[in-house]
């Protein structure tokens, strides 16, 4: 997640946050913090040293992303609920992209996804649906991958709406590049 290609023109993250800095801020239980710590891992500007191994990574997005999903903070550093969802494509399209992640940790994520649209209030299936789902299913491998989901009487209505938008001509840039 936080590598510099040996021999590149530039190093893109300057300023190094060591990673028991951030595990504190991981393990808050106030929303905003949480918040920054997320918005810290993400910033092209740092690096954390050492990386954080990808299982914990996905763990802390996972409880950072249902917060914000059940919860819809409107906050300084927090994410709202279809902010996190825009994030969540992006992290997932970054992660089915990179070889060196188990597919076991995408399998969790979709798993997890499932139990979001499951056991959300009324909110929160049409934000897994819109915010999520519909940008992940744009892709074809990551639509076969969740092709399953066809077969679960509750997660196949998440399934073919979220279909319904690339199939209509929905396109967006969410979760198809690094950059």
């Amino acid at each position: 997640f936080w590598t510099t290609p040996e021999r590149a023109e530039w190093t893109p993250k300057t300023d190094v946050i060591p990673l028991s800095d951030l595990w504190e801020s991981m393990k808050s239980t106030d929303i905003e913090i949480l918040g920054f710590a997320y918005h810290m891992m993400g910033n092209a500007r740092l690096r954390i040293e050492p990386p954080p191994p990808p299982e914990e990574y996905v763990n802390f997005v996972k409880h950072y992303y249902e917060r914000c999903v059940r919860e819809d903070p409107d906050g300084e550093w927090s994410d709202s609920r279809y902010s996190a969802g825009w994030d969540l494509v992006n992290i997932f399209g970054s992660l089915w992209r990179d070889s060196r992640v188990p597919r076991s940790l995408l399998n969790d994520l979709k798993h997890f996804l499932g139990h979001l649209y499951r056991d959300g209030d009324e909110k929160i299936p049409t934000c897994i649906v819109q915010g999520t789902l519909e940008h992940l299913v744009e892709q074809k491998p990551i639509r076969d991958f969740f092709s399953d989901w066809q077969k679960d009487p509750i997660l196949c209505i998440a399934y073919d709406e979220a279909c319904l938008w690339p199939d209509g001509g929905g396109n967006t840039p969410l979760g198809k590049s690094d950059e």
